[in-house]
């Protein structure tokens, strides 16, 4: 008799707070104590912010709660009578109650002493359960919280590159428009020309073609620049295979006339023979680029030096590309070296730009083309290291 009772109470205590979900342990102690104590019903009911019915175990039985809530002692476990032939016990914790139902022959006080010796491992678990289910809920909450904050910054995020794109605009319609005067001029005096010799009757059919020629080659060439443009301004997510020797010589191309117009010349310093290949979305790495030529044309403006140059150079290492582009112009101070790559800094006063070009170069070549964008100052001035990863792109 004696092993009998310490199996019963053994196996009821083993059965509390073996899970942090109310239900699930709730379901557990229900389905020990009926088969242990030989209830022939049990039920426990939430008692916080809510009445609440959590888990029942053996046979339906109707009733009334109500007319057993006014009965409930919080100190003691309280037995009443219902029907003629069940004892109802109410074990009432800090927290909610549990209902057992027995045959009324039953000898319930030994099955009362192990509730009694249990209702503070009672209360603890169901207190860690409503714990972890309000932790759960504020973790739900928070990442609901946190996923608007990211909806909205990547919104935020993408009228920001908006702007920035509109602010280029601009200076990309500059650039164009340099970079076209000359192949205009070459198309309107091949058209002179084929005019005069035509009038005059000295019109050959080798200056026939020779000048058709020349005027398709030139406007090929306005096409291509156009086209290059386009690709720069339109929205779009299509990825590309490019040749990036290709896309660094249109970069400069598309800043080429503005350099010249302040008189600084665009040096090739090293290039890599063999084609470069990389998949990126069309327009980022021309994206990447212009803010740092702009910057460079820029900032050598107001020197007063003879020579003022660019250098560029697109080199191959064990496992990167490495685009490197370097001004004269100076270099940058030492104390806002390690910020120029953070939103909004700007050397600029506030009405000559935001400030937001480098950031972005930053941000495109980091977090989208998986790379590393650097500066460091050298003799001359600013070098810039532009470097992207070469296992996958690379084509031998």
């Amino acid at each position: 008799m004696l092993l009998n009772q310490l199996s019963v109470s053994y196996k009821c205590h083993s059965s509390i707070g073996n899970s942090l979900n109310l239900h699930t342990m709730i379901d557990e102690v229900l389905q020990t104590f009926t088969q242990e104590t030989d209830a022939i019903f049990a039920t426990f009911y939430l008692m916080k912010n809510s009445f609440e019915q959590i888990g029942c175990f053996g046979k339906e039985i109707p009733y009334d709660i109500n007319q057993f809530l006014s009965l409930c002692d919080e100190q003691q476990i309280t037995q009443c009578s219902y029907e003629e032939s069940l004892t109802v016990v109410l074990f009432k914790l800090e927290n909610g109650l549990l209902l057992f139902m027995y045959d009324k022959s039953i000898d319930l006080n030994f099955i009362c002493s192990i509730y009694e010796n249990l209702r503070n491992r009672l209360n603890i678990s169901i207190n860690s359960c409503l714990n972890y289910q309000t932790v759960q809920e504020k973790n739900l909450s928070l990442e609901q919280e946190v996923k608007k904050a990211l909806d909205k910054s990547k919104e935020k995020e993408k009228q920001f590159f908006e702007q920035l794109k509109m602010a280029q605009m601009g200076e990309l319609i500059g650039n164009i428009a340099h970079q076209w005067r000359q192949p205009l001029s070459v198309i309107s005096t091949a058209i002179s020309g084929l005019r005069l010799k035509k009038e005059m009757s000295i019109l050959t059919d080798q200056d026939f073609y020779e000048y058709c020629d020349g005027v398709l080659d030139t406007v090929m060439y306005l096409s291509k620049t156009i086209d290059e443009f386009r690709d720069y301004i339109k929205e779009s997510n299509r990825e590309k295979e490019i040749i990036v020797q290709d896309r660094i010589k249109m970069a400069l191309t598309m800043v080429e006339s503005s350099y010249k117009m302040e008189g600084i010349q665009i040096i090739e310093e090293f290039m890599e023979p063999k084609p470069l290949t990389f998949r990126l979305i069309l327009g980022e790495l021309l994206q990447a680029m212009l803010p740092i030529l702009n910057n460079a044309k820029e900032a050598l403006m107001v020197k007063e030096q003879k020579e003022k140059w660019l250098k560029y150079a697109v080199r191959k290492s064990e496992y990167n590309i490495i685009i490197t582009l370097e001004d004269n112009a100076g270099g940058i101070p030492e104390s806002i070296l390690d910020k120029i790559f953070n939103p909004y800094f700007t050397t600029k006063h506030q009405t000559q730009g935001t400030g937001i070009g480098l950031y972005t170069c930053y941000d495109i070549v980091v977090n989208h083309l998986g790379g590393n964008l650097r500066v460091e100052n050298t003799s001359s001035g600013a070098k810039f290291f532009m470097e992207l990863p070469l296992q996958i792109n690379y084509v031998i």
